[in-house]
């Protein structure tokens, strides 16, 4: 092998003995004139104990912790041991905290910044290999070593921790690159060892290039504080590692990498079977060893196939719990993330928030400035534990006295593994700490992280004693970020109000958390959403809090309005006082529609729509004169296609089999307005495209509402074109 610099890494078992062989190969190397730079890659951090003198190195990590990468000067982290080998300990956060791995990223991009190699013409890496993740695995890496040895003993475990190893190196080279030097066996002279070795060898096809003998001489050169090179006393011990660096000058050949699966390690190291039993059991011969191909055909694995019942992820479980989390009003909810992850999520609640303020009006309080921070996992934290930062911004939280303090836990906390409940401890009498383990997606999706925050809420807040409250109502499974959420609240509160009855508490709309203690005091609860996630909370307070709910969610459309106060009447036993808010709304309901008849009276409607109930549009639509000439239902489901209660409209719906239909049905009936969610059916023709919006507004006027915009798209004069562009955006977007 041909190399302008050796970069050889030793990957072996915790506790084999590596750091031991290493040293002294960097020993014997130097001996022969090579300049060595010996990089410990362990948390141990020590590696160059040996080569220098005893002297414990300051890690780069340590050093890193007080000193940013940038400013850093090697200098600092470099020692010079024996015959002027360089000495470099990457070093690791405590035990339990942090990610060692991505501390040995960390410490070598710090040594690649400051090119500390240049001035050597060997490296090597003594590198822990029981842990082959992302971080350990980065010696290995094609632009780091171009020469691996890897080290065991005759021990299971030992060989088993090879194996990993190859795995490892296969990733990154697969078939194509060959960087494996071979085996250095260091003997423990338990029984056996040797065959199983020869056995695994073999297997692996890599020669074993050397065998360090079980010697008193290593226990004499570690009182002494130095290798047994440097120790001088000739024999084996010794001459092992000269032969080994005189093999490394003169070139070492190379080989690919080819790891057994778990089943066949077990056979070839434990019971010496050349094959498979599966093989054995078909009499088949063992294949012969050759320098190019293995001696053992590893079994391949038959990747399993994809889970049909596996539901698709739709955001992390740190932004569902934050999105839900700051409904709170007088809580302070801290991510414990990187602040990429919390801009994020703060982006993802605040922009419908400004969006909605700035072009329409709507005032959404939490959304515009959530109560929201992070601890800003870093570099620092990433490697040695965020939850020193964790604790001081939950302390600087508490100083505010607020409801409450929401932490909620990202995927690199959960990576690193903060022990963030424990952070539950700083909770004072009167303000609890609450901490939402969401891992971002590790423990699920955008939903299960609301379901997570949800119920936390419900266990710390919920008093079941409550005083109770008659006449009063919860809301249920609000959505979180929309535009129409407080106007709906707005209009049901109005509605109940004229009833007598009020709403006690919002889980979770905007609410605190003194509302939240409350919630068990109103005797009705009244779901937003018949959605799968609102009915499974549903059936979560009803079996934990023993919750009453109203049959059906909030009602959209006027028959379904009327229906809904009369039945909330009917429970509280005054449904009379139901009547005049509906005929009032009956009242308002007719004028406005008799203006709007005016206008879309004769008018031709084509939908497009999902699989769903569209009777509170249909009503306000044949109330004004309008006509469905075709309504195209996208079914999602494979269910019934039904759009409505009424068998008559369920008969002019029609599944949609593709957009060509769709376009053939625009062509064939002229209609002046097509309501779709297609985006490519611009073609040329006399009609406005419009969308219904993703959210209803709830109450008597949900249908005039809609039909109040298709007015104005209408009225707006087009020859198969728009007109007036500015004036149509200002009126109706801006």
């Amino acid at each position: 092998m041909s190399v302008q610099r050796l970069e050889l890494a030793l990957y072996g078992k915790g506790g084999i003995g590596k750091s031991t062989i290493c040293a002294n190969l960097s020993a014997a190397l130097a001996e022969n004139g090579q300049r060595v730079l010996q990089i410990g890659c362990d948390p141990k951090h020590d590696s160059t104990r040996l080569l220098m003198g005893g002297r414990i190195l300051p890690t780069v990590l340590d050093y890193l912790k007080d000193v940013s990468a940038e400013n850093g000067d090697v200098g600092a982290v470099l020692g010079a041991g024996y015959r002027g080998i360089g000495c470099i300990e990457a070093g690791g956060p405590r035990p339990g905290v942090g990610c060692a791995g991505r501390g040995i990223i960390s410490a070598f991009e710090f040594l690649e910044k400051n090119s500390v190699k240049n001035d050597y013409d060997c490296v090597l890496y003594d590198v822990l290999g029981d842990v082959v993740c992302g971080g350990f695995a980065v010696p290995i890496r094609r632009e780091y070593a171009n020469a691996i040895f890897l080290v065991t003993s005759g021990e299971f475990m030992a060989l088993y921790a090879a194996n990993n190893i190859l795995r490892g190196i296969r990733n990154f080279d697969g078939s194509r690159h060959r960087r494996v030097a071979g085996i250095l066996y260091n003997r423990r002279n338990v029984a056996g060892e040797d065959q199983r070795v020869e056995r695994f060898a073999r297997a692996v096809d890599l020669p074993v290039c050397a065998v360090v003998p079980r010697s008193d001489a290593f226990a004499r050169a570690e009182e002494k504080k130095c290798t047994v090179v440097e120790l001088g006393e000739n024999g084996e011990e010794r001459e092992v590692f000269f032969r080994l660096a005189e093999k490394i000058r003169q070139g070492l050949t190379l080989y690919e990498a080819k790891p057994l699966s778990d089943e066949d390690l077990e056979s070839v190291v434990l019971y010496g079977h050349w094959t498979t039993p599966r093989e054995e059991e078909a009499g088949r011969e063992p294949p012969a060893a050759s320098a190019e191909s293995t001696a053992f055909v590893p079994t391949e694995e038959i990747p399993a196939a994809p889970d049909p019942r596996r539901q698709p992820m739709y955001g992390c479980a740190f932004n569902g719990a934050a999105t839900a989390a700051i409904h709170l009003t007088d809580a302070v909810v801290i991510a414990h993330s990187p602040r990429s992850c919390a801009f994020y999520t703060w982006q993802n609640i605040s922009s419908p928030g400004r969006r909605n303020l700035f072009n329409r009006g709507i005032l959404m309080p939490s959304a515009i400035s959530p109560n929201f921070e992070t601890t800003g996992i870093g570099q620092t934290e990433a490697v040695f534990g965020g939850m020193d930062a964790l604790r001081s911004t939950v302390a600087r939280a508490l100083e505010r006295s607020p409801g409450a303090v929401i932490v909620i836990s990202s995927c690199v906390s959960g990576i690193i593994g903060d022990d963030v409940l424990a952070v539950e401890d700083m909770s004072t009498p009167d303000t609890p700490v609450i901490v939402i383990p969401a891992d971002g997606d590790i423990n699920g999706d955008y939903m299960t992280g609301i379901e997570m925050c949800m119920h936390a809420l419900a266990e710390r807040f919920f008093d079941r004693d409550a005083a109770p409250r008659p006449m009063s109502v919860n809301f249920v499974g609000e959505t979180g970020v929309a535009n129409n959420t407080a106007l709906n609240y707005e209009t049901l509160r109005d509605l109940l109000g004229r009833m007598g009855v009020s709403v006690n508490c919002r889980f979770l709309g905007d609410a605190t958390a003194e509302e939240l203690r409350g919630f068990c005091a109103a005797p009705l609860n009244l779901l937003a959403s018949d959605g799968p996630d609102n009915r499974k909370l549903k059936a979560w307070l009803e079996e934990n809090y023993s919750a009453r709910f109203l049959d059906g969610a909030f009602p959209v459309g006027f028959q379904a309005t009327a229906d809904f106060l009369e039945r909330v009447g009917d429970f509280f036993g005054c449904r009379e006082s139901a009547r005049p808010v509906i005929e009032r709304e009956r009242a308002v309901f007719n004028a406005h529609a008799e203006q709007l008849r005016s206008r879309l009276r004769g008018k031709r409607v084509l939908m497009t729509t999902i699989n769903a109930n569209l009777d509170w549009l249909l009503d306000a639509a044949e109330a004004v004169g309008m006509e469905f000439v075709w309504i195209g239902v996208l079914n999602y489901l494979r269910q019934e296609v039904k759009i409505s209660d009424h068998p008559r409209r369920c008969a002019a719906a029609e599944e949609i089999s593709g957009l060509p239909m769709v376009q053939s049905r625009i062509r064939a009936l002229k209609p002046d307005l097509v309501i779709s969610n297609y985006t490519s059916l611009a073609e040329e023709g006399d009609y406005v495209v419009d969308s219904l919006p993703m959210g209803q507004l709830v109450g008597f006027r949900s249908g005039l509402s809609v039909l109040d915009r298709w007015a104005g798209l209408l009225e707006n004069a087009r020859e198969g074109e728009w007109k007036r562009d500015r004036e149509f955006f200002e009126k109706y977007f801006a």
